[in-house]
């Protein structure tokens, strides 16, 4: 699938204060281009149910959306694509299965796995995580040098969407490292005012690209 470019990846964030309809509406008004819904918790249902009211939301503001894991889910409910793990159906399996009209994406945790998925039918790859962060404590932080060196391999045709401890403290450092995008979950859906944390992330992303072509 040819996708728009995607510079704001925002990633859902379970809360007992403010819906998923609710958070994807703010995140989708503060400038997001794509959001990802991620419950391991829900049962199936709700989780069907929410990605349908998810992905009405989303196409109203021309924003893409995608399920994470459930290709099932991803497929039954009609969302633009789903995100896949390293530990998932493989990417080629997954295309099979959705078709190539919808999105897949793919998290890499490595540089080994970031060129493995080079040849691979994905539209994105997640890298990271870049930074620690309190969403997967479990996640090795990698820094910003391995990103700046998958940058630079040619091999890599998809897009490289940074996630991991991102926030407005150090997008501009990620996007000079190279990253295509970036995908964030508390610094968005998980902040007091989303739409204005999702502004406020996409105007750093815009103004840091600005600066870099400048010079």
């Amino acid at each position: 699938m040819l996708l728009r470019k995607i510079k704001l990846l925002c990633i859902t964030c379970p809360r007992e204060d403010i819906s998923y309809e609710e958070q994807v509406t703010l995140a989708c008004q503060g400038g997001a281009d794509m959001i990802q819904l991620r419950d391991k918790k829900l049962p199936d249902m709700d989780l069907f149910n929410i990605s349908v009211n998810l992905q009405k939301i989303c196409k109203k503001y021309n924003v893409y959306f995608t399920v994470n894991n459930r290709i099932d889910i991803a497929d039954i409910a009609k969302s633009d694509g789903v995100h896949i793990g390293q530990n998932d159906l493989p990417p080629e399996y997954a295309r099979k299965l959705i078709g190539d009209s919808k999105i897949i994406g793919l998290s890499a945790s490595t540089y080994e796995q970031v060129i493995a998925a080079s040849d691979k039918p994905v539209d994105y790859i997640g890298y990271g995580a870049v930074f620690a962060t309190i969403t997967k404590p479990e996640s090795q932080e990698r820094g910003l040098d391995v990103l700046s060196a998958i940058k630079k391999q040619n091999s890599v045709k998809a897009p490289i969407i940074a996630i991991g401890g991102i926030d407005k403290t150090n997008v501009a450092d990620v996007i000079r490292a190279g990253a295509d995008g970036i995908a964030v979950v508390r610094a968005v859906c998980g902040a007091k005012d989303i739409k204005k944390e999702a502004e406020d992330i996409k105007n750093i992303i815009f103004k840091t690209e600005r600066e870099g072509r400048i010079q």
